[in-house]
């Protein structure tokens, strides 16, 4: 299969974002002490992710519990389900099937429940995926291959969240994974909001809860300014905020750069 080269140029992509328009960013960041962030034009999401009453079996769709997550939310309120327990990558078709029915059953609640809503699924839409995508070889197949069976889930949702955290050092090597990730976002045709974390993933025993260079984390925003709609800003579990922290620094920097603005409005699903 051909594809970008690492690090190369970009290919004109349809439905990207018009040059000039505004950014969106939301904030999912997690730190204790956190101050309101819509001063400074991030707008909240909420995360939907606790889906299971005690005793359940998660492998199945709890609707009672699903139904009790969404019904606090407001009509216009953005969210993200992140549901890690019905693998979509890596597995065969047909329990890749089974996964995607139970997902859209908690889209059709959540629907039913709080209408109005504004959700999407974090880093199922495109499948997570890093080493194919740098070698292109047989994996990569399989991840485009993966992500044509969830067309029919991305007609459910509002925005595409593709996860674009930072599993090495290499910056060319990240680039080229994202660039890839967010050209596939794009094919469905909707707003596409990457998620990002000020710190390496913690899947990397060496690296795992190390802030990114700060020059590292402003390549991360000015290539999803480029190329996305807007970011998720996510991170800060058990640690407390600090606004003199290197990574909110260069994230104030961008603002300035690339006014905040409201998210686009969902498409349509008539």
């Amino acid at each position: 299969m051909g594809g970008l080269a690492r690090g190369g140029a970009v290919p004109a992509i349809p439905g990207a974002p018009a040059a000039g328009r505004r950014f969106a960013l939301f904030d999912a960041l997690l730190y204790a002490g956190k101050p309101d962030l819509r001063s400074v034009g991030l707008v909240p999401i909420e995360w939907v992710g606790d889906l299971w009453r005690p005793g359940v079996a998660h492998e199945e769709v709890d609707e009672a519990a699903v139904r009790a997550a969404f019904a606090p939310l407001r009509r216009a309120a953005w969210c993200y389900l992140d549901i890690e327990s019905w693998p979509v990558g890596g597995v065969d078709p047909a329990l890749r099937a089974r996964s995607i029915k139970k997902l859209a059953r908690v889209i059709e609640i959540a629907r039913m429940t709080a209408p109005g809503i504004r959700l999407g699924f974090y880093g199922i839409l495109p499948d997570i995926c890093y080493w194919p995508l740098l070698k292109h070889d047989a994996g990569y197949v399989q991840w485009l291959q993966t992500n044509r069976q969830l067309d029919g889930l991305a007609a459910r949702v509002d925005a595409v969240f593709p996860s674009l955290y930072t599993f090495y050092e290499d910056l060319d090597g990240w680039r080229s994974y994202a660039r890839q990730t967010l050209v596939e976002s794009r094919r469905w045709g909707m707003p596409v909001y990457a998620f990002l974390w000020p710190e390496f993933h913690d899947s990397n025993l060496l690296l795992r809860g190390r802030p990114l260079p700060r020059s590292f984390w402003r390549a991360q925003l000015e290539l999803c300014g480029e190329l996305a709609d807007g970011v998720v800003l996510w991170g800060g579990w058990r640690e407390r905020w600090s606004e003199s922290a290197e990574w909110w620094q260069e994230t104030l920097q961008f603002i300035r750069a690339h006014p905040a603005a409201e998210p686009v409005h969902p498409w349509s699903r008539d």
